[in-house]
């Protein structure tokens, strides 16, 4: 059975054409499964000539697109990939964030030359919705998905403030993929700390590396970092015991705080631009308040390149030496990629499926919090909007009136994303709280927040009152 989808918008449609499978049947849809693809057209309007292709084509399509489109949502120069047969570029190589035309260039087979089209910024817009369409389609190719890359922190390194790179129709590729981006595109103040001198190379990489944490002077007394790195080849062995007779957390909502916790310390510490061009892996041991106590790099590259993490400075050492007492422990396995990336997650698994984060469901609360929000917002927007559609967003926010977290939910949402007052009021940490002595993951309420291109905000409890 041939299947043929169409995703249109006023200025580009796309058309997918294939075959469809017997077998992929769903009680809650009527729609045939597409699985196989056969070809796919692109028509933008005034264009005279169609883009066509198989799924190789549209495959290299939608990732040189979305390359292109982080490029201009990070104000960077993207180049394609060189063996793409579909590359795009500004027309103006001298302002890539403010150029007006973008040139698609196509090579085909049996041609010569390349096919070139000179696209606007809308052109481009409605191609980058229409391909967010068909991915988001559950019935179209559900066996494909772009492998989306957050944007390193190579790339990050120059980057201006978001508020100069916030630019008139700004574009991206993926509501998904961006809204991960523009999560850590604040800029991070590069702070060099004393740091302890690496072990010889010929020690053993098993044992559990302690050092000082990164505290203030203020905050320890001046011979508190000679004591202890002094006591630093005492502790390793008391940890060692300590990971055999302390308990172990095995509840999956305290690991999930604590993963959550660890991130978040770590990620915010990580200053330094990597220079290491293989992934370090360390297994850290973190207490239930969440003080890092100590960590064991697991490769060669961990080792080596210590000092380029944040570990040396957060692993927390009594001022008297030796290692802190602690009465339950949780061990995360922590990577730091070569390409910028953090992943953090525990060491043996979840025991089990942890619950959902604890909600705000008081409507007194939910009314307070909703005003206080829709405020907030508005002290913040500032400018006058450059958009011409809604766009709409779920927001996780605490008692306190601080966003936690946040979800573009359409590709325009995520494209505009600069130019919007989320994030001055974005505050991850704030998803985390220290009650008697454990971390816990905070109460959250939900909304969903409309800014419009009249200039007004629209917010409402995500489930209701």
């Amino acid at each position: 059975m041939v299947v043929r989808r169409k995703y249109s918008l006023p200025e580009c449609t796309l058309i997918v054409e294939g075959i469809g499978d017997p077998q992929g049947a769903d009680e809650r849809s009527t729609r045939p499964l597409l699985s196989v693809l056969v070809s796919a057209e692109c028509h933008l309007v005034g264009k005279p000539h169609a883009l066509t292709g198989d799924r190789a084509f549209l495959e290299a399509f939608a990732a040189t697109v979305d390359r292109y489109a982080r490029g201009m949502m990070s104000g960077l120069s993207v180049s394609s990939p060189p063996d793409s047969p579909v590359t795009v570029e500004p027309v103006s190589e001298n302002d890539r964030a403010n150029a007006s035309l973008h040139r698609l260039s196509v090579r085909q087979p049996d041609a010569a030359e390349p096919l070139r089209l000179d696209l606007t910024t809308l052109q481009l817009f409605d191609l980058v919705e229409a391909l967010d369409q068909m991915l988001a389609d559950r019935r179209t190719l559900p066996d494909w998905a772009i492998e989306f890359q957050p944007r390193t922190r190579r790339e990050a390194h120059n980057e201006e403030p978001i508020q100069k790179r916030a630019a008139p129709f700004a574009l991206g590729a993926s509501g998904l993929v961006i809204a991960a981006l523009a999560l850590f595109s604040l800029p991070v103040p590069e702070v060099e700390r004393p740091r302890e001198p690496l072990p010889d190379a010929s020690e053993d990489t098993s044992e559990l590396t302690t050092t000082p944490n990164g505290d203030p002077p203020t905050a320890t007394p001046p011979d508190a970092a000679e004591n202890a790195a002094e006591n630093t080849s005492a502790a390793v062995p008391e940890l060692d015991e300590a990971l055999e007779t302390v308990p172990e957390i095995t509840d999956p909502d305290r690991l999930l705080a604590l993963r959550y916790n660890l991130y978040q310390d770590l990620d915010r510490n990580w200053t330094t631009e990597p220079t290491f061009d293989r992934d370090l892996v360390y297994r850290v041991t973190v207490g239930i308040d969440g003080a890092i106590l100590g960590y064991r790099p697991e490769n060669s590259p961990a080792r080596d390149y210590a000092d380029e993490t944040p570990l040396q400075e957060l692993v927390y050492v009594p001022v008297e030496g030796g290692t802190a007492q602690a009465e339950s422990l949780a061990e995360f396995k922590v990577v730091f990629t070569e390409n910028g990336v953090l992943q953090v997650s525990p060491w043996d698994g979840y025991p089990s499926t942890p619950n959902d984060p604890p909600t705000i469901d008081d409507i007194a609360t939910l009314e307070n919090l909703l005003f206080e929000v829709r405020d907030d917002l508005y002290d913040e927007w500032t400018t006058e909007p450059r958009f011409d559609r809604d766009l709409e967003y779920r927001l996780a926010v605490t008692e306190d009136g601080a966003i936690a977290r946040y979800e573009p939910l359409s590709s325009a949402a995520s494209l505009y994303f600069p130019e919007l007052p989320i994030e001055p009021l974005y505050d991850p940490a704030s998803s985390i709280v220290l009650k008697d002595g454990k971390v816990n993951l905070a109460p959250l309420a939900e909304f969903r927040v409309v800014f419009t291109p009249r200039g007004t905000l629209e917010i409402s409890p995500w489930d209701g009152y």
